[in-house]
């Protein structure tokens, strides 16, 4: 358990970081209007199905570079990384462009006008973060498979920090500095994925000149080889990250439809739901690296051994964490906003999303220990059966057929979440 924890532990405080770069700027636009909120909620939203796709195509490096670390071959773990770039890089500047392009359309979803506008323009400049945030990933999880945690925690902490700092200045308009609002939250988290991009290949390539020395001594060229290879693991774990988090931007498009109250409070349950997430996520790729390290060296009863460590841990917190949001309902929500109207309807949400706490860490800890092991196709139909042909159809259906509103939708995300956890598990 110490190996799992000395892994786990940073690397959960990685993924914890990474969300609450934008937990912090809700609770600075929170300060601005509800309908404030619900523009950063949604472009965060939408932007999130486009990183997500990316961040699933770079899961890849989890199995494949564990496996080449647990196997001693560093020459494979430097291929798999040129590649990973390569790949990342390409995709990352095209989506990109397309959710700039979507940015321009987004009255064609029918969204609350009161949010349109100001969703346009967070989004269009959300957009360029999109190859700083995806490349750090590849970066992070290249070091991650090889057990090199600590630095990229320190550089995600130093990150938040300089987010946290120009959102007090650009987001609300202090020291002088004019009061951007949600366009300003934009310019801060494009910042910050710069620098920490910039950050991540500086120490990279320091840690690599007095290590192994691999980007000297081997050519930085295109293998097609290696890219099938990357693609073959990768397009799995991609198209389930669609349908696992594209469940949730749908939803949040079709809170949109409902009043700037309804979308604020089902933004900042959401918030609070992602960022407890983030534990059991950053326990999954723990579980997915040793796993894969064990079968690298054809260590099986080590790989077990990493998976049941992982459900301990991520499964365990996730109790606690139902247990908080239950009784903490009303701190939580008064600590976004102090509107009644937006705390009386999150109430009811947030006491939704503490009952599919279990079933969330369940089916990310599962999914983790199968892409240790290589299995990245269960999963994927896991989630798109259960989140797109059961939840999504009984929410959308209860909101809008049956008048439950908001509360109908999350109890669909609930039903989903349930399935897919049943179905992993097994």
């Amino acid at each position: 358990m110490t190996e799992f924890l000395k892994l786990a532990l940073p690397v959960v405080l990685t993924y914890l970081g990474m969300t609450i770069m934008g937990f912090v700027d809700l609770l600075y636009v929170g300060q601005i209007s509800s309908a404030a909120i619900g523009a950063v909620g949604l472009g965060t939203s939408l932007f999130s199905w486009f990183l997500v796709f990316l961040l699933g195509l770079s899961s890849s490096l989890e199995y494949l570079v564990s496996h080449a670390h647990g196997a001693k071959d560093s020459f494979k773990q430097y291929q798999y990384l040129i590649q990973g770039l390569f790949l990342i890089s390409g995709s990352s500047l095209v989506l990109s462009g397309l959710l700039m392009g979507i940015s321009y359309r987004l009255d064609w979803l029918g969204i609350n006008n009161d949010v349109l506008v100001s969703t346009r323009s967070y989004l269009g400049i959300l957009a360029l973060s999109l190859p700083a945030a995806s490349l750090c990933n590849v970066l992070r999880i290249y070091m991650t498979a090889m057990g090199i945690v600590r630095p990229v925690m320190v550089i995600l902490i130093a990150g938040n920090g300089v987010n946290a700092l120009l959102g007090y200045v650009f987001i609300l308009g202090h020291w002088g500095a004019p009061r951007l609002g949600a366009a300003g939250a934009a310019w801060v988290t494009l910042a910050a994925r710069s620098m920490m991009l910039i950050a991540q290949g500086f120490y990279l390539f320091l840690w690599d000149k007095k290590t192994e020395n691999l980007f000297h001594q081997y050519p930085i060229r295109f293998d097609w080889k290696v890219m099938k290879e990357l693609l073959h693991v990768g397009i799995p774990p991609a198209l389930q990250m669609i349908f696992e988090v594209g469940v949730f931007t749908i939803v949040t498009t079709l809170a949109a439809k409902l009043s700037s109250d309804e979308l604020a409070a089902h933004q900042i349950v959401l918030n609070t739901a992602s960022l407890t997430f983030m534990v059991p996520l950053g326990v999954s790729s723990a579980t997915a690296v040793l796993v894969g390290q064990c079968l690298g060296r054809k260590d099986h009863r080590g790989a077990i051994q990493a998976s049941h460590r992982g459900f301990t841990l991520g499964v365990g917190f996730m109790l606690v964490s139902s247990l908080t949001l239950l009784c903490f309902s009303d701190w939580i929500l008064g600590f976004f906003t102090k509107d009644i109207h937006v705390v009386a309807i999150g109430k009811s949400i947030l006491f939704i999303a503490a009952l599919f706490q279990l079933s969330d860490g369940t089916q990310t800890v599962g999914t983790g220990a199968l892409r240790g092991m290589g299995d990245t196709r269960g999963p994927m139909f896991f989630n798109f059966c259960g989140h797109w042909l059961f939840g999504l159809p009984i929410g959308t259906f209860l909101c809008f057929q049956m008048n439950w509103g908001l509360r109908g939708l999350w109890v669909g995300l609930s039903l989903g979440l349930t399935v897919v956890a049943v179905a992993v598990f097994a």
